[in-house]
């Protein structure tokens, strides 16, 4: 049976640690606020507050054909909605590129595309994330391992669309596993577990592999989820999707969150 692996990347955030964390200077305080290149986490309480940021926009870059479904993006503005802090709104903006042709994705290309093709980023109340829906898989995705999404930086979300919709058929659609995807992303963006927003409660994996991610069965924010007799069987409806168990809800609310 196979499983979906969501993946969370510690080299990138190792580097940009190296890189941003010595500066105490106060003007740098303010620009490494609007920063899109820092680890993991970082922006956490920018997201779900609205100390610094009153606005969120999404500018989400699709290769052509792999486009995320018109539920997969009304399910996940209610969802932020749901968690988030931003009185002013959140806007969605959607665009076509041609393929890089990359082939499968390595964290290095994942990051080059990026480079290439973002054009939103935080200005003034307005935070900006990006995510881009890949027209191929993870270098280190694997018959046992499918690898559909990954939050690689602060305000950074990839997609691996053609994943799934391989993945997708009669008992679970796209629209469904792009949810997923995009709403467990996100909550590595809110500093999910023990990332950037700090554990109320103790929940996280200790194995080192899954750290940053959920011990409660059934959570969004558990390291994999299996189909066929799995958890994902109450999404058929369209309607129940997966969401943060109560200790995950806890911390999103002690760092800022609804």
């Amino acid at each position: 049976m196979a499983r979906i692996l969501f993946k969370l990347t510690w080299f990138s955030s190792l580097i940009l640690i190296l890189l941003t964390g010595c500066s105490t200077d106060e003007s740098d305080k303010e620009e490494i606020s609007h920063r899109n290149d820092l680890v993991l986490g970082a922006s956490a309480r920018d997201f779900l507050s609205d100390e610094k940021f009153t606005a969120l926009e999404i500018e989400i870059v699709y290769v052509t054909g792999f486009e995320p479904t018109p539920e997969a993006l009304s399910n996940l503005k209610i969802f932020l909605n749901k968690y988030l802090n931003k009185p002013d709104g959140i806007t969605i903006i959607t665009r076509a590129v041609a393929s890089p042709n990359f082939g499968t994705y390595t964290l290095e290309e994942i990051i080059a595309q990026e480079k290439t093709n973002r054009t939103s980023f935080s200005s003034g109340k307005t935070l900006s994330t990006y995510i881009f829906f890949a027209d191929d898989k993870s270098v280190d995705s694997n018959e046992d391992k499918k690898i559909i999404g990954k939050a690689y930086r602060n305000t950074s979300i990839i997609v691996f669309d053609k994943e799934v919709s391989e993945m997708s058929g009669f008992s679970i659609s796209r629209s469904e596993i792009q949810t997923t995807a995009l709403h467990h992303e996100f909550g590595h963006l809110f500093g999910l577990v023990n990332n950037g927003s700090p554990a109320q409660t103790p929940h996280e994996e200790t194995e080192k592999s899954k750290k940053a991610h959920c011990i409660v069965d059934g959570c969004l924010m558990a390291a994999s989820i299996a189909f066929g007799s799995s958890p994902f069987s109450y999404l058929e409806d369209g309607e129940n999707i997966v969401d943060f168990d109560e200790k995950c809800q806890l911390d999103l609310k002690a760092n800022g969150g609804k």
